[in-house]
């Protein structure tokens, strides 16, 4: 009979958990922009964001390092970063990388441009470890690895490095979690703030049972921030500060609760590896 018992209350608790709404909102770059070291960090204590990601060669890194010192429960991950996409902000790697930076030293804009004939697998390898290590020594809490604009893994060959140096630093990738539902981000680029809260509303009510994961970019508008874009994308202060908006929306954080979603991150749901 205890036998019995035992399986029966294993198998209700089996049916529990796969009932749960689970939630994973990831704010990108953090390091990138001082705006955007704020603006993670106001929508982990305000909003409903639970992980980041950092960009180790950015130029605000010893900023993001402090902020997430100072906010030890922020899940946080290393963003593989091989791409510098604004024109008037801009870093370099590590490492010398003469096979893939421009004549200033610059990472390239394009994910394209990592992929390209003659880029050196070899001097990628360097980098890549560089920033894992960097991030581990600076943020040895840092847990699992992404890629910044899809850049560390835009090859077949580019991701069965990546996906190497995972494992070699048993890290696991953003999205090695069990039954994952990505979603996509609900408003676009030139919603206003409030039909962004609209959209997240929208979004919170369509969840199901599972794990549902979803990556933007929350920051604060700023006159720094008001200079980062290029041609053709130039409003990316005011469409990151209606980001932050909607993430920290009282009508946002009630629907959470009331809707039964837990709040999750990425280091509690990702696979170890063994």
């Amino acid at each position: 009979m205890k036998g019995r018992r035992a399986f029966l209350a294993a198998g209700a608790g089996l049916l529990a958990a796969e009932a749960r709404k689970r939630l994973i909102l990831i704010g990108d770059d953090i390091g990138a922009v001082a705006a955007i070291g704020d603006g993670t960090i106001e929508a982990y204590r305000n909003g409903i964001m639970r992980s980041a990601n950092l960009i180790i060669p950015g130029p605000w890194l010893p900023q993001a390092i402090r902020l997430l010192q100072a906010n030890p429960g922020l899940d946080t991950g290393v963003h593989l970063t091989l791409t510098s996409e604004w024109d008037r902000v801009k870093w370099r790697p590590l490492t010398p990388m003469s096979s893939l930076v421009d004549a200033n030293g610059f990472l390239p804009p394009r994910t394209r441009d990592v992929a390209a004939p003659g880029v050196s697998l070899k001097e990628v390898e360097a980098e890549l470890r560089a920033q894992i290590e960097m991030a581990r020594r600076l943020l040895p809490r840092v847990s699992w690895l992404s890629s910044h604009m899809g850049a560390a893994v835009a090859s077949d060959s580019l991701r069965e490095l990546t996906l190497r140096l995972s494992r070699e630093y048993r890290m696991p990738m953003q999205g090695d979690i069990a039954g994952l539902k990505r979603l996509k981000v609900p408003y676009s680029s030139s919603s206003t703030r409030e039909e962004k809260v609209t959209a997240m509303l929208g979004m919170l009510e369509a969840l199901t049972p599972g794990i549902h994961a979803m990556v933007d970019h929350p920051a604060t508008d700023t006159a720094e921030m008001r200079q980062v874009g290029h041609e053709g994308n130039r409003n990316v202060a005011e469409q990151r500060a209606g980001i932050l908006h909607a993430w920290c929306h009282p009508k946002v954080k009630e629907a959470v609760g009331r809707l039964g979603i837990e709040l999750a991150s990425v280091g509690a749901c990702v696979n170890r590896p063994a």
